[in-house]
């Protein structure tokens, strides 16, 4: 696409997470342009880094869960640009409530694969391996459009219940990001909305953002993400911002649906117009260069209690539909019996 960024020579990216399916567009696009790439992974020998290292690019074995984090530090060092290309999402267990307003016990702390570890913990283990070097210019996190939503936004409620509170940890591991610049490095937060794998329709658009604009999570193709995400990696603009990015199926004319609830007509849809730091178009990076940094950093947000409250919701309703198809049961089997 034209109106890429041109890196320097001296430019040395890691992406950590480099071979899922954002992550090898994006070593295949810093490739392309001939920048030198390093890959870490968690599988140095699956199909997708053979692919990416036929390119080119470094392939290291690492991962942001382990508690020696010398490959992890090994992986950072003489990197100009960093970039956390992961996440987790661990489906969530009946049992999981329990620990749901402490977290110094159960999965969070035990499953290497959930959100927390992956999600918080490791973003800021990989943030720290950052901080220790005197090279790395940039901090690039992936999370998702939903981090950016209200606590009680159902959206955030549905997937924090389904998936282990993962919304909540990408918020955790977005606000450590954003410390690093009390290091002297900048960062960039790109929050996708919902991924499709295939090339983006004809007359489709793509939506971006910043400064935590509220934009729609409309389907987006990994190409543009991944475009996006070189944009964040190195044009001036990205500097220290938090971008979103979606698509439409068609141009939208700057505004919008969005479904809401009052009192008089319950949940209905309504048409609002779109932000002004919100754009529209087909040129990912002509829209790249209008973001800015962000004003207002996000801070930590409650999610737990509306999580609870739709669990003891879906709780209620299944006890209570329990017990109708007992009852009907009960008198379906006294009635056969009676007529016998």
């Amino acid at each position: 696409p034209p109106g890429r960024p041109t890196p320097g020579t001296d430019e040395l990216v890691l992406v950590v997470g480099g071979a899922g399916r954002v992550g090898t567009r994006l070593v295949t696009t810093l490739r392309s342009m001939g920048v030198a790439t390093r890959v870490m992974t968690r599988d140095p020998f699956s199909d997708a880094s053979k692919r990416l290292k036929s390119l080119g690019a470094e392939i290291v074995l690492g991962d942001v869960t382990d508690v020696d984090t010398k490959n992890l530090d090994d992986a950072v060092k003489g990197c100009t640009r960093v970039v956390a290309c992961f996440g987790a999402q661990r489906v969530s267990k009946p049992t999981d409530v329990f620990w749901l307003f402490d977290e110094r016990g159960g999965p969070n702390v035990t499953d290497a694969n959930h959100p927390a570890a992956v999600n918080h913990r490791g973003v800021v283990a990989l943030a720290i391996a950052c901080a220790k070097t005197s090279t790395v210019k940039r901090f690039v996190r992936i999370t998702g459009m939903s981090a950016g939503y209200h606590p009680f936004d159902f959206v955030c409620v549905a997937l924090n219940l389904v998936l282990s509170m993962t919304i909540r940890y990408q918020r955790l591991g977005e606000i450590s990001t954003r410390l690093l610049n009390d290091s002297g490095i900048e960062y960039a937060i790109v929050r996708p909305g919902n991924l499709m794998e295939q090339a983006r329709p004809t007359n489709s658009v793509v939506i971006i953002g910043h400064n935590s604009a509220k934009q729609p999570a409309g389907k987006v193709s990994r190409d543009d993400v991944a475009e996006c995400v070189l944009g964040a990696i190195f044009w001036e603009s990205a500097k220290n911002a938090t971008i979103g990015i979606s698509g439409k199926p068609f141009p939208t004319g700057g505004v919008t649906t969005e479904m809401v609830w009052d009192p008089a007509r319950g949940m209905h849809y309504r048409t609002v117009e779109m932000a002004d730091e919100v754009f529209e178009g087909t040129d990912v990076h002509a829209m790249m260069g209008e973001m800015k940094p962000d004003t207002e950093p996000e801070g930590v947000v409650k999610y737990q209690p509306f999580v609870f409250m739709l669990a003891a919701l879906l709780a209620g309703v299944f006890t209570g539909m329990s017990a109708l198809v007992f009852a009907l049961g009960k008198k379906m089997l006294a009635a056969v019996v009676g007529m016998a």
